[in-house]
Formats: structure tokens, sequence, C-alpha cells
């Protein structure tokens, strides 16, 4: 007989990426996602080094480095998390300075993440494109 598989749900699946995050834990982030997920970062890929589509673990382990080792989080605060199904929302503001130019990127962001058998199948971050970029510039 054979012991049953317990898999996170969407909730809990959201909440442990946004626990390792807060402990700086990329690969236990890394391990939450799907082999073949859906990443996107909606803003300027020519001037944001985090921005655009992922095509790969490997991208996605580029994009958590970034936001671990390039930047500081100086605020980062989840107003909401709706979750339907395997679709999961979550709504908040951050505040991130950027090391290489000193500036702080402030923004609000919309995060959709759909969880299939407890990994992040597609993770869609929507934030103010342009303060980041005025953030990277010089």
């Amino acid at each position: 007989m054979s012991t049953p598989t317990t898999v996170r749900d969407t909730a809990a699946t959201i909440g442990e990426f946004f626990t390792r995050f807060g402990n700086g834990d990329r690969p236990g982030m890394l391990e939450l996602f799907a082999a073949d997920v859906d990443f996107v970062v909606a803003g300027a890929e020519e001037i944001v080094p985090w921005a655009g589509k992922q095509p790969s673990l490997a991208g996605v382990e580029e994009f958590l480095r970034i936001a671990l080792e390039d930047i500081s989080t100086e605020k980062f605060d989840i107003a909401k998390i709706l979750v339907d199904g395997e679709d999961g929302v979550v709504l908040g503001e951050f505040a991130h300075r950027i090391h290489r130019t000193g500036k702080v990127f402030a923004s609000t962001f919309a995060l959709h993440v759909r969880v299939r058998d407890g990994l992040i199948a597609k993770y869609h971050m929507f934030e103010d494109s342009h303060r980041a970029a005025l953030a990277w510039q010089d």
C-alpha cells in the first residue's frame, strides 16, 4: 500500500513562496516552480533586468538572484490574496532600492499565480514598469 502524497493548495503555495522570499531562500523558492512555468514580469526588458518572459527555470533563478542580490527591499506589504481554484491574485505594494543606482523603486503590484500539483505553473507580475525603468537608469 502506498502512502498518499499531500500537495500544497494554491493559497499554501503562494504563502510558502512569500515566506521563502522573506527568508532569502532562493533554492527553496525555485523548487516551488514547475519546470515549464509561464513566467512574465511586465516591463522594459531592455532596461530592467528582471522584466520580460523567462523561458526556463534558469531565467527564473536569475530573476530571483536579482531580487535577492541586486536590490534591497525596504518595504513589502501584501494587501490581499484572492484564490479561485488553481488561480491566485496577490495585491500589494513595495519599495526596492536598486544597488547599482541607489534609487528607490516604489510601486503597487498585482501578481497572478496559477498552481498545479503544488507547483507554480504561471507567474505574471504587474508593477509600475515606468518607475522600474527610471530606477535602473543612471
